[in-house]
C-alpha cells in the first residue's frame, strides 16, 4: 500500500516496508541492516545478557528511543519468548545515566498497587507540593515486565494496572 503512495522519494521494490527507514539527511529509503552495529566478539559477562545486533533489535531500540525523546509512553508487546524484556534491558544498559533513569518492576501474580507504588516512589523526587518527578533534568523510565500478571480481584480488576492507568491519565 505504501509503496503506491505518490510520494516524491519512491519506496524501494525489494523487500518490505519494515526492511526500510526513512532518513531525512538523505531523503531517501535505507535498509536498517545497513546501520546495524557489529557484534562484539569481546564480551566477557553472562551468556543470557548477550544481545547479538540485528536489524529487528536496532528498529525496536530506535522505537523506544523516538518514545524516550518525545516523552511519550509505550506499550511494548509481542508474544512470549520474542525478545521484549531483553531488548529493553540492553538499551536501559547502553542508556546515559546522566540523563535518564531506568527502573525495572516485574509483575506477578502477588504485584499490588502498595507495591507499584512504592516502586514509583522510591524512583521520584518530591518537588513542590503534590508535584512528584525524576531527579532534576533527567527522564525516568519504567520497564513493567509481564503487565498481565497481577492477580483479578473479587471486582474483576487489577489494582496494579488501574494505578499505572491513573498515572498515565494524570
Amino acid at each position: 500500500m505504501i509503496k503506491n503512495l505518490p510520494i516524491k522519494t519512491k519506496f524501494p521494490d525489494a523487500g518490505q516496508i519494515y526492511d526500510y527507514y526513512f532518513d531525512p539527511l538523505t531523503i531517501s529509503w535505507k535498509l536498517w541492516s545497513e546501520i546495524v552495529k557489529p557484534y562484539d566478539a569481546s564480551y566477557d559477562g553472562l551468556f543470557n545478557n548477550l544481545v547479538v545486533p540485528t536489524a529487528e533489535t536496532t528498529r525496536q531500540k530506535f522505537l523506544i528511543d523516538v518514545h524516550r525523546v518525545t516523552k511519550k509512553g509505550m506499550l511494548f508487546i509481542g508474544n512470549a519468548g520474542t525478545g521484549k524484556t531483553v531488548i529493553l534491558k540492553d538499551y536501559f544498559a547502553a542508556a546515559d545515566l546522566e540523563k535518564t533513569v531506568c527502573s525495572t518492576l516485574n509483575f506477578n501474580n502477588y504485584t499490588d498497587s502498595k507495591a507499584l507504588q512504592t516502586v514509583i516512589e522510591s524512583n521520584v523526587d518530591k518537588r513542590t507540593g503534590k508535584i512528584y518527578g525524576p531527579p532534576s533534568g533527567k527522564i525516568l523510565m519504567f520497564f513493567m515486565d509481564d503487565l498481565n500478571m497481577p492477580k483479578v480481584d473479587k471486582y474483576g480488576t487489577q489494582s496494579p494496572i488501574c494505578l499505572i492507568r491513573q498515572i498515565i491519565d494524570y
